[in-house]
């Protein structure tokens, strides 16, 4: 079975270099498409210098690499990692820098840019000074600026040395206090609003996501963590200015000690979102995705997408108002692999495509997929002998996930 899998990988799926080929320990890719460009953030290390690069593809050609920032004392992991968004001819990233010697204690830097115009000096997107945690950071463009969320431990007590192994065992939980989530947004000159409190009380190291409506509200999913460890994927819609609906929860009932280290993706189609996500409620390990109008939060059926003891890091793509593409990672045999499918509301759902063979190691990190023009790109890290690590960047049309037999679907271009 994982020979056959292997060799449907390269059906219409294929490998494209770039700039980020010709250097060394690469590691955290990311993407981000706008209607004309199709952007890639990674980062690259050396024994002092960790460097966060980006490169764009426009008109079948890729951008000579550009460094955003570097440093000596950022903050990397496989889970928590830089985001880069953009909108017109402006472009916002972000990175982890440490504020202390403790394991989890580091800051959110953004820098913004316009044009040909070089990137502004790094700011801190939080406004307190606790040597904490922050991080799990998404963006989503808008007319105004890019609204931002991210996972907020200032409530927290700063005592690693009561959590052994953090990340490392997928349990990251602090002694008093709990995670928060918050949010702001900022204009395109690189100025702060307002910061806004989303949930008091969240998952410390799942990663959050957001998606912006037509009507300037913002969507976030993240996992929620209620008084009795009740760790159910959230959804609330609103901004900072006007504050934030009630939580719409996915009902999983999935009681865990600990963090999963496992977030949701969303995306927006119009006045519909579509929102994927990992569970293990009941001992069943499991991708499931559903479907929502955006002005009224009350998720569809659940509908499950993998094959069998997920492993999850989920990613999604909208392509009508009723139906998206799904990537999840799930072991097949003795290997693991990055898989997807087209599915739509009715539980309907296209031919299973595998995208690449990967591991669960956290090495790999977390795949990232997005749509540009007719084409889907995914990017994920692949560990090498030497303890190193490298970027793959897989590519296929959007055609080959459609099934045969629903002849209306609708794909954004």
């Amino acid at each position: 079975m994982p020979n056959e899998l292997e060799q449907s990988i390269s059906s219409g799926v294929l490998q494209l270099s770039g700039p980020w080929n010709a250097n060394s320990h690469t590691t955290t890719p990311n993407l981000f498409s706008d209607v004309d460009r199709l952007y890639f953030s990674w980062v690259e290390r050396d024994s002092v210098q960790s460097y966060l690069k980006y490169s764009a593809l426009e008109n079948e050609t890729w951008d000579a690499e550009q460094i955003i920032n570097q440093g000596d004392d950022w903050f990397i992991n496989w889970a928590d990692f830089p985001q880069i968004a953009a909108y017109d001819d402006y472009m916002v990233a972000t990175f982890l820098q440490r504020s202390a010697d403790g394991a989890y204690t580091y800051d959110i830097y953004y820098t913004v840019k316009e044009g040909q115009n070089s990137w502004k000096a790094p700011v801190k997107l939080h406004r307190d000074n606790t040597k904490t945690e922050h991080g799990f950071v998404s963006i989503s463009p808008g007319n105004e600026g890019f609204f931002i969320s991210w996972l907020d431990g200032r409530n927290t007590v700063n005592n690693e040395q009561s959590v052994p192994n953090g990340h490392d065992n997928g349990s990251h939980e602090h002694s008093t206090g709990a995670m928060t989530l918050r949010s702001t947004m900022v204009n395109f000159e690189g100025d702060l609003g307002k910061e806004s409190l989303i949930d008091s009380r969240v998952c410390d190291c799942c990663q959050t996501a957001v998606a912006w409506s037509e009507d300037n509200q913002a969507i976030v999913a993240y996992r929620g963590r209620s008084q009795n460890e009740v760790r159910d994927i959230l959804l609330r819609q609103g901004n900072p200015d006007k504050g934030w609906t009630d939580a719409i929860s996915t009902n999983d009932n999935w009681l865990i000690p600990g963090c999963p280290v496992n977030g949701p993706a969303i995306d927006v189609y119009g006045e519909n979102l579509a929102l994927a996500w990992f569970t293990a409620a009941a001992d069943q390990p499991r991708v499931q995705v559903a479907f929502s109008s955006v002005k009224n939060l009350s998720l569809s059926q659940t509908i499950r997408m993998d094959s069998g003891s997920a492993i999850g890091r989920v990613d999604l793509v909208q392509v009508s108002p009723d139906s998206a593409i799904v990537s999840w990672v799930e072991p097949v045999g003795d290997s693991d692999f990055i898989r997807a499918q087209w599915v739509n509301k009715k539980g309907q759902k296209g031919p299973l495509i595998t995208i690449s063979k990967t591991s669960a190691e956290r090495a790999t990190g977390f795949p990232r997929m997005v749509s540009h023009k007719e084409h889907l790109y995914l990017v994920t890290t692949q560990s090498k002998s030497d303890k190193t690590s490298e970027i793959s960047l897989k590519v296929w049309p959007k055609s080959i996930m459609l099934p045969e037999h629903i002849n209306d679907v609708i794909v954004n271009d």
